[in-house]
């Protein structure tokens, strides 16, 4: 009989709204010898239970004031504070050496990178761990001990204190704690001490000082039998009120799993001869044991017990035949019945909305479908009274991957009829930070190769762009500039070398930033000092270079330090000077002023930790990058759920709210339960499956698979699950959870073919939201959608395929407006250059106003091996032609290599002499050609139908105009040299073209082809055709492309279509497709310009149009005029 001396009062119920009324009722009387004033102290078991408990006793007061709310670990330590014992700091309250996680964690890893302590013989299985010299390895050992060491204070106080009283010398987890608590008074051993004087019920032991008269635990399950024993001994020097919720009515602290069974041995485990409610056998372990530990009367004396359940039986109204699946489902669980012998229903409801389980192939599907289900919920008219928003919880084991798709769907429809109000709690308040992520990659400053795109991705974040003054136009300017200069990688020679690379400035950021400033100071292309200038900046483009160069000068200082081992205490000045000096004045968004202030508390948290541990030793960068990686990451559980619409969290142990519909997404094989990351090294862990273990051990597995079974009992009207089912890529079946499928499976055998209800209690979904399943086609009316942006295509996929429409159906109307008239007044030899390399393209930009994305460049944060793009090949082919031509070729490499034309090193050279060898011929009859001559350039200008068409034209010659082209002549080089030889013409010049290009058969022999000089009349006239070719390619596509174009005029007109098709479609010999480009792809959509006869029959004309005009100076009448012809 529990002793007089003890009025510890255990009041348990099926339902949170009933234990929460008789704890309202409680506090309607002031507690004997208590001030008015003095608060009540009540235990909650996380944080979330505070806001809901006090809304509960609101509603049954009309206030709820004067609580004070605190967790059980935060009383242990008030009444271990207020009891001190007489042991080593011990003797003033508050003056205890309690070991906590980061206290353990800072000693663990001092103890662990002590060569001293790791000799320790006992110690060698770690020692062979950690002796790679890998300096995150003590590290992730300390943390994960440090884990498994708060465990044992709280479950094995018998194990530590032992340990320290030397037993077990071979464990390396002793000798470890030997060395970190030996003497102090850590939370153990005070405990330990509290225990033995204030736990015993005999009348003569001590009474504890310091605890309120009146003490309420609400909820907290699953507290450790030593937490349980101090709080009991507040029941002896007052009242106890002890609220904790059951899934059933009767005492299950006897109830034995269908694994216990099997590790028993038992002759027939599955037998059904004491029948067992299915779900509390599977999910019921860990709440089995906090109800053993509370009936065994060997941790706590309940003076007396008050058994309040929420029945539906013992209600008169009571009609079990109007039960849906959940609800029949909880009642057997209340009353511990087994799944029925005879059928309860013939087969699936499909109209029941009580239990539903959802199959989906990503986490968006989940999240979209979970919108979809919710609306529908709302909407539903069965629900008495209606559902609310804030009646809704949706969980799931981590939250943070989902956290984007819930801001995208149920944020995506907000200010609409679609909108669901939310609240998104449990997620990392710094994780999708941009200043968190800019901070994770300056602690990184060290291992960084300081590549283009990294570094300039680092200015493009919102904090450090808006201070500096840059918006996207501008970074995208200054990424063409930086590129074109040669920036690649690496600060200096230097920092290139500390990365093992050959000490070489070439590519790097210093060598870059040379060029562009020498280019803006000097205005010219001569070098200076072995640098060549690049003298491309323009506008006020040099405020956006400064910010450049003011953040590289922060982040190469920082670079070397960062990179340095240095004390917690001098990491935290080192850090906060690095937030400082990034951003020197504070951000203008409040976001960003609040992400600054916490990443700034995390680094003063650091340090402090460190300095409460006495860890002064030196600490290398890698644990630095490691800690704050993780820290930054951390979910903040503390944020209430209960905010008015519906809440998104985590699934977090002892979050029992009761909620109408609770949803669970990721309910993934393997994802839950959940895996002990530590379970390796807790000794706790070894004991679960052995006659070793002790009432109350905590098992990760088993504490989820009680959350769950809190999870299903707390859903009143809905309980959903949701999980990836089938795989993205080839749809493969996925297994959910295995407490999704035991609750399948005991669901099932309430129906009359337990196989085919199985299989009907899971609605599978469709991968894209757009399929015509996801609106409900054929006779699942459980799969259904709001998306009216998806419901037109949904019901498009059910009829014949159709090709697209032509994007572009009629010609546009001609240039009418006077500014583009005015404009058109003047025409540059460029713009119809361009227009005949890219009609497509040029349409498109210039007559639209639309720019295609182009592709983003891979090679940007690398250094050139080989001579790449087309353009570079084009400026290094012309200097390295004149340094022959001039005999100036003794430093041609460092020239070109200061261009950034060359790679750096061996292989520029290599190249640069492939390249020498290849010219020499065309150098040498381009010299013969010439005859001494010196090239100059000339403008010229001529007016045609009112037009004017000017440009520049370069290497005249007195006796000719002189292109080089090295390799086989190619239809842009014929457009880009035949303009230029028709505008000279037609002004006048009387010029011949000579090219020098490759000859078809041997490139690497230089072929003379003469275009004799035109009369003026004929140039004109090639030219007054290319410019109408022009206006009517501004009103709709002209079907041309210059590489089908050039295949087609200089084929056999036998061949020349299997050519055109070779070269638009490609082959198997060419992966080349001119069709494939983004402007052709797009201004050509619907009508393949080669996919008709006379579709071909027009391509082919243009092309022999513009390229006997180029090569020939010929006008050929338009196809039109062919066809009326």
């Amino acid at each position: 009989m529990p002793a007089p001396s003890s009025d510890f009062r255990l009041y348990h119920s099926n339902s949170l709204e009933v234990l929460a009324g008789l704890m309202a009722t409680e506090l309607r009387t002031p507690a004997p010898g208590q001030s008015l004033l003095a608060p009540d102290l009540v235990l909650i078991p996380q944080v979330a239970m505070r806001r809901w408990l006090q809304a509960t006793l609101a509603a049954a007061h009309g206030i709820a004031a004067n609580l004070e709310f605190l967790t059980p670990g935060e009383f242990v330590a008030r009444a271990l504070d207020a009891n001190p014992g007489s042991g080593p700091g011990q003797v003033v309250p508050g003056a205890a050496e309690d070991l906590g996680a980061d206290a353990l964690h800072w000693q663990l890893y001092a103890a662990l990178t002590d060569p001293a302590l790791l000799r320790d013989p006992a110690m060698q299985p770690l020692r062979r761990y950690l002796e790679d010299g890998n300096a995150l390895k003590p590290w992730s050992l300390a943390g994960e001990l440090a884990a498994v060491f708060e465990k044992y204070q709280a479950w094995r106080r018998d194990w530590l204190l032992g340990w320290e009283a030397g037993q077990a010398p071979r464990d390396p987890q002793a000798v470890l704690w030997r060395r970190i608590a030996g003497g102090k008074a850590h939370r153990a051993r005070r405990i330990d001490d509290y225990l033995s004087r204030f736990s015993a019920v005999d009348g003569n032991a001590a009474l504890p000082v310091g605890l309120p008269s009146r003490l309420f635990a609400f909820g907290t399950l699953n507290v450790s039998p030593d937490v349980l024993r101090v709080i009991a001994t507040q029941a002896r020097v007052g009242v106890m009120h002890f609220y904790m919720p059951t899934p059933t009515r009767s005492y299950w602290g006897d109830l034995q799993t269908l694994g216990e069974k099997l590790r028993a041995e038992q002759q027939d485990p599955f037998s059904r001869d004491e029948p067992e409610n299915p779900l509390l056998e599977a999910w019921g372990a860990a709440g089995r044991d906090f109800v053993a530990v509370l009936g065994s009367y060997e941790v706590v004396h309940p003076s007396g017990e008050i058994a309040a359940y929420a029945d539906p039986e013992q209600g008169e109204d009571d009609h079990p035949e109007h039960d849906r699946l959940l609800q029949r489902l909880q009642r057997d669980l209340l009353h511990r019945r087994a799944s029925p012998s005879t059928p309860w229903r013939d087969a699936i409801d499909l109209h029941d909305p009580s239990l539903q389980v959802h199959a989906c192939h990503t986490r968006l599907r989940e999240v979209q479908v979970l919108h979809d289900q919710l609306r529908g919920l709302l909407e539903d008219p069965r629900f008495d009274p209606p559902l609310q928003a804030r009646e809704i919880a949706v969980l799931a084991p981590d939250i943070d991957p989902y956290a984007p798709y819930i801001e995208a769907v149920f944020g995506g429809v907000a200010g609409t009829p679609e909108f669901i109000p939310y609240a998104l709690a449990d997620t990392s308040p710094l994780a999708s930070e941009p200043l968190a992520e800019v901070f994770l990659h300056l602690l990184g400053l060290p291992v960084s190769r300081f590549g283009l795109n990294e570094i300039l991705d680092l200015l493009a974040c919102a904090p450090i762009a808006t201070a500096a003054g840059l918006d996207a136009p501008a970074l995208e300017r200054l990424h063409g500039w930086l590129s074109a200069a040669g920036a690649r990688w690496g600060i200096d020679a230097g920092h290139r070398e500390r990365h093992q690379a050959p000490r070489d400035d070439a590519y790097t950021w210093a060598f870059a930033l040379d060029r562009l400033l020498l280019g803006h100071a000097s205005g010219d292309e001569g070098d200076i000092a072995g640098v060549a200038p690049w003298p491309g900046l323009e506008g006020n483009a040099v405020l956006a270079l400064d910010a450049l160069i003011r953040l590289l000068r922060v982040l190469a200082r920082h670079e070397r330090v960062l990179g340095e081992r240095m004390t917690p205490a001098q990491w935290r000045e080192r850090l906060l000077g690095l937030l400082a000096a990034v951003l020197p004045q504070p951000p203008q968004s409040l976001a960003d002023q609040r992400a600054l202030e916490r990443l700034r508390t995390s680094i003063e948290g650091f340090a402090d930790a460190a300095r409460r541990a006495g860890f002064e030793q030196p600490v290398p960068p890698e644990v630095v990058r490691a800690h704050f990686a993780t820290a930054l990451a951390e979910a903040d559980t503390r944020a209430p759920l209960l905010t008015g619409g519906v809440s998104f969290g985590r699934m977090v142990p002892m979050r029992l709210l009761p909620f109408r519909a609770i949803c669970v997404l990721g309910m993934n094989d393997g994802d839950y339960p959940r895996r002990d990351p530590v379970a390796g090294l807790n000794q706790l862990t070894a004991e679960l499956g052995t006659s070793k273990r002790r009432h109350g051990d905590r098992s990760l597995r088993e504490d989820d698979r009680y959350l769950f079974l809190q999870l299903f009992t707390a859903a009143s009207d809905v309980f959903y699950l949701s999980y990836l089912g089938a795989d993205p890529r080839d749809g493969s079946v996925r297994e959910p959870s295995v407490l999704v499928s035991e609750l399948i499976d005991a669901s099932a055998q309430y129906h009359a073919q337990p196989a085919e209800a199985a299989k009907a209690l899971v609605v599978p979904h469709p991968l894209q939201p757009f399929a015509a399943a996801a609106f409900g086609e054929g006779d699942e009316s459980r799969r259904f959608s709001y998306r009216s942006e998806w419901r037109s295509a949904a019901a498009s996929l059910g009829h014949a395929r159709h090709s697209l429409a032509p994007w572009v159906e009629s010609s546009l109307p001609d240039i009418a407006s006077v500014e583009e008239k005015e404009e058109s007044e003047s025409l540059n030899l460029d713009a119809l250059r361009r227009f005949l390399l890219d009609p497509a393209g040029q349409f498109l930009s210039q007559r639209l106003g639309l720019r295609l994305p182009s592709v983003e460049d891979d090679g940007d944060d690398v250094e050139p091996l080989q001579m790449e793009g087309a353009l570079l090949k084009s400026h290094l082919q012309q200097a390295a032609l004149e340094a022959q031509l001039a005999g100036d070729t003794d430093d041609l490499y460092e020239r070109m290599r200061a261009r950034a034309l060359l790679p750096s090193g061996a292989l520029g050279q290599r190249a640069l002499r492939q390249l020498q060898a290849t010219l020499r011929p065309y150098a040498a009859a381009y010299a013969a050609w010439a005859e001494g001559s010196a090239a100059t350039s000339l403008p010229f200008a001529v007016e045609i139908d009112g037009l004017q068409l000017h440009g520049r034209v370069q290497g005249i010659h007195p006796h000719g105009i002189a292109r080089l082209r090295p390799g086989k002549l190619s239809g842009n080089a014929a457009i880009r040299f035949g303009l230029e030889w028709l505008l000279a013409n037609a002004a006048g010049a009387n010029l011949p073209l000579v090219v020098l290009a490759g000859q078809d058969k041997d490139e690497d022999r230089a072929d003379l082809r003469v275009s004799e000089p035109l009369a003026q009349e004929k140039a004109r006239a090639a030219l007054r055709m290319l410019l109408q070719m022009r206006t009517q390619g501004m009103c709709t596509p002209l079907p041309f492309a210059p590489y089908t174009g050039w295949a087609i005029y200089t084929a056999n007109p036998e061949r020349a279509e299997s050519a055109a098709q070779a070269k638009w479609y490609g082959n198997e010999f060419s992966d080349f497709a001119e069709s494939a480009n983004a402007s052709i792809a797009l201004a050509f959509r619907g009508r393949d310009p080669l996919a008709t006869t006379e579709g071909y029959a027009e391509f082919a004309h243009n092309s022999h149009r513009i390229f006997e005009a180029v090569c020939h100076g010929n006008a050929l009448v338009a196809f039109e005029e062919l066809l009326h012809a």
